[in-house]
């Protein structure tokens, strides 16, 4: 019999490291303080500190590990360091909508070929279709979530979702790599199983998606945290009771026939025979799980390596909060100037008072010659903590490869450097964006062409063409490049670039044709500009020398 343990193992090592980023990536420090602390694992108590693993047991390094007492109430804080890493991912890649679009194949250039390409723009027929699904605003956002959750735990999936009471085409639904457990052949995804929860109080149900090759199916499991539990009827809940308007004609056959009989699970043809889900990876590999078989093509998150650091970073931050707590100024008075109140309830000081009667011949320390009130005033050392902070942002920014300024991190005082150094500056991060680029063009181009055949096999619709070869998926030459700097940039490139290179600048998601068409149109824009403008003659030059002095 099979274990119910969800997740199954090997991956629940990869879901014990997903549940660490997590807590990293959402700010759950509570959860950061179990990991770190090692309160599952805790195999003895030294002192009231925690120490775990052989006789004499490791002390936990963590700042976020180490115990606090019951009534110490310790200044811990989280600075959202991480979030932001994560959401700076998913904007250098996404900020811009990435262009999916078919190339016009090669052949052979003949007379014919050359008179039809001047007639008629060429279009795949599944452009326009292709462009309703994935360049819509709704697409752009899953898009950045895609790439949100790629960056927080390493990797992240992309389904092709279909509803015609929401939609009227199919639409991209991003899943976290901690909602999948995949299979994997040669390092590509051959299938894989997506989950959505929901929770009423200790049961948790689990809306389980099987991806395979042309098919899915759809069962919802009753279980608990750590158990996938048994299969229950899909139409138990309200969130999944439409999944049942999936059947398809043989199981209401089986309905009509005999109700007992009917499955609890759906399954339905995609009328695809491609995968409905792909995957990208954040960055590659996970380095201790390269050898880990089923773990070993998972991503690695922009997290993973740098816990250490983000825990500095909040111990430091947590030091500055301390400062500034202890830099409200305290007030230290004698007890003569102390107003006593009713018997058992002590004495207090009221700060707003502003006329105090002595008692006998001193106040406080005037007989020894002391104020009678001392101010306490702690330093607050923000320069010093701030110092710490981006010094640690910077060993962040090298692990990762993102530029400096991209972390907040000042590299130069305004005036000294030129605009053209300091967007020399972002090259580290234009760098990265490039290299994720690349998983990023593989899955989102393989997921079109699944994404048009079962837009084809629910909606209908005209003809597809020829779907054997995937789409390109263009991503600006620079992450959110505005018009004015990609005009710049093609300005400064002239009198050593052609005017067809800087045509392809400004315009990186056109093809040779709309290229060459554009070259064409400038140039003869330029040709009647110039035969509108006056030729001067011989004589224009002395007169223009001339004109300004008195005769």
């Amino acid at each position: 019999m099979a274990s119910d343990v969800f997740p199954p193992e090997p991956f629940d090592i990869a879901f014990a490291r997903f549940r660490e980023l997590d807590a990293w990536y959402t700010g759950d420090t509570e959860t950061l303080q179990e990991i770190y602390s090692g309160s599952a694992t805790v195999t003895h108590q030294v002192g009231g500190r925690s120490f775990r693993g052989g006789v004499i047991g490791t002390l936990s390094k963590w700042w976020w590990g180490q115990p606090t007492a019951s009534d110490e109430k310790r200044m811990k804080m989280h600075l959202p360091l991480a979030a932001d890493l994560c959401t700076l991912s998913a904007d250098l890649l996404f900020g811009e909508a990435p262009q999916v679009v078919f190339r016009k194949p090669a052949a052979p250039a003949t007379a014919e070929t050359a008179k039809a390409d001047k007639a008629d723009a060429w279009a795949h027929e599944a452009q326009e279709r292709l462009d309703e699904i994935v360049a819509s605003d709704e697409a752009h956002a899953e898009f950045l979530l895609w790439g949100e959750y790629a960056a927080a735990l390493g990797g992240s999936y992309l389904a092709v979702a279909w509803d015609p009471a929401v939609s009227k085409h199919v639409f991209p639904k991003a899943y976290a790599a901690d909602c999948a457990i995949p299979t994997f052949r040669h390092g590509r995804l051959a299938s894989v199983r997506l989950w959505s929860e929901f929770r009423n109080g200790n049961e948790v149900f689990r809306l389980v998606e099987d991806h395979h090759p042309g098919q899915v199916s759809y069962a919802l499991y009753r279980g608990g945290p750590k158990n996938l539990g048994e299969l229950v009827p899909i139409g138990s809940r309200p969130e999944t009771q439409h999944y049942e308007l999936l059947r398809n004609e043989s199981d209401l056959e089986v309905a009509i026939a005999n109700q007992g009989a009917l499955p609890l699970d759906v399954r339905i043809g995609t009328g695809s025979d491609r995968l409905a889900v792909v995957y990208m990876p954040n960055a590659r590999p996970v380095r201790d799980w390269r050898k880990l078989g089923p773990l070993a093509h998972l991503g690695r998150s922009d997290l993973d390596g740098i816990q250490d650091i983000l825990d500095k970073v909040d111990q430091t931050w947590s030091s500055l909060m301390r400062d500034v707590d202890n830099g409200q100024g305290r007030l230290i008075v004698g007890e003569d100037m102390l107003d006593t109140a009713a018997p058992g309830e002590g004495a207090k000081f009221d700060s707003y008072r502003q006329v105090f009667t002595t008692v006998g011949p001193t106040l406080g320390k005037a007989a020894d010659g002391g104020a009678p009130i001392e101010q306490v005033q702690f330093d607050i050392r923000v320069e010093e903590h701030l110092q710490i902070i981006e010094a640690l942002k910077k060993e962040i920014a090298s692990a990762l490869g993102y530029s400096e300024a991209h972390l907040g991190i000042d590299q130069a005082r305004p005036g000294d450097k030129t605009a053209t150094e300091v967007t020399a500056d972002l090259s580290d991060s234009e760098r990265t964006r490039d290299k994720k680029a690349m998983y990023a063009k593989a899955a989102l181009s393989q997921w079109a062409l699944a994404a048009l055949e079962i837009d084809h096999a629910v909606f209908g619709g005209d003809a597809l063409g020829d779907l054997g070869a995937a789409p390109d998926v263009v991503f600006a030459p620079l992450s959110q490049a505005d018009p004015e700097k990609l005009a710049r940039t093609a300005s400064l490139m002239e009198g050593t670039s052609s005017m067809k290179e800087r045509v392809r600048i400004q315009h990186s998601d056109w093809d040779e044709d709309e290229i060459a068409a554009e070259v064409k149109e400038i140039f003869n824009e330029e040709s009647k500009r110039a035969a509108r403008e006056p030729a001067l003659s011989p004589f224009d030059d002395e007169e223009l020398d001339d004109g300004g002095q008195d005769s």
